[in-house]
């Protein structure tokens, strides 16, 4: 798909993915050799935390929810902007009547990035030209941001806002006259293998079966860019390390249920204690470099 800037990114750096050979992230978190980015596929980056005795324990829709569930751990710690930064062209959607719906929203996850309103020739600027403003979020209680009579009234074309409305949709603030203004709604789907472009034109991965990117496994090197959009390429390691934790902790946890082999436990127990000291190095990592300090996350 093209993009901007430099080989299809809107990032100021060539494009790190897999296929490039060596990554230009050092590593340093140990004895650790995995160097996320060097043309392998992510199944292989697994398979080298794991074994591939232990990966082979798992199905396909076991490996990709903990693919899913920790992109969105590592990605939930990522700021706004630098999500934004991330992603190619799949990012922004104009139509009202598409994101003021909310099926936009909630039949598959999307986090919103940010919210811009085009003032109209109407609204007082040089020359009658038209620009987009950056909207603020707000909260639309008992309807008070739409009510002329309210102190909470926005009404401000140079200082607009969004909200969420009744249906889960986003509307802009203020109105031209009575109708919607013209806005854009930049955002991030979550991956989901198995949804792609053909089943919602606003997903960022494009993971369906017309993609041949359904599952986990069928990820190759040269593609593994598209499960990773919106995050930076130095992030991927943490993925790669929450999932296979994610793996390791729920075998464990269904142990307790099954008479299951005790060596193979007692290896695994092993294993999550150093994934897990690897893992507090790699979010502690990714949250001083793009996101927030612990403190406000936990606020």
């Amino acid at each position: 798909m093209a993009g901007i800037g430099n080989d299809g990114s809107n990032i100021n750096i060539n494009n790190v993915g897999s296929g490039i050979g060596s990554s230009p992230y050092e590593d340093d978190i140990g004895t650790m050799t995995m160097t996320v980015g060097g043309g392998k596929a992510p199944i292989e980056y697994l398979k080298f935390i794991l074994s591939d005795a232990v990966f082979d324990m798992f199905g396909d829709v076991v490996v990709n929810n903990a693919f899913e569930e920790s992109f969105r751990e590592i990605s939930d710690l990522i700021l706004d902007d630098i999500i934004l930064d991330n992603l190619y062209l799949r990012y922004s959607i104009t139509e009202n009547s598409i994101f003021n719906d909310g099926a936009f929203t909630s039949i598959y996850k999307k986090r919103i990035l940010k919210v811009a309103r085009q003032n109209t020739t109407d609204e007082d600027t040089v020359g009658n030209a038209q620009y987009y403003y950056d909207c603020r979020k707000v909260f639309n209680y008992d309807s008070q941001v739409v009510n002329p009579n309210s102190l909470y009234f926005e009404n401000d074309p140079f200082n607009p806002a969004w909200y969420i409305n009744s249906t889960g949709g986003i509307n802009i603030l203020p109105q031209n006259s009575s109708s919607e203004p013209t806005g854009k709604v930049y955002y991030m789907s979550f991956p989901r293998f198995g949804v792609g472009t053909s089943l919602d034109s606003y997903q960022t991965h494009n993971l369906d079966e017309t993609s041949g990117m359904q599952n986990f496994v069928l990820i190759d090197a040269s593609d593994e860019k598209e499960i990773f959009y919106g995050i930076p390429d130095d992030c991927r390691k943490a993925v790669y390390i929450t999932m296979a934790l994610n793996l390791i902790e729920g075998y464990l946890s269904d142990f307790i249920h099954d008479d299951e082999d005790l060596e193979l436990v007692q290896l695994l127990t092993q294993q999550s204690t150093v994934l897990s000291g690897i893992k507090a190095l790699l979010i502690n990592n990714v949250r001083s470099k793009y996101g927030l300090p612990a403190e406000r996350v936990q606020a």
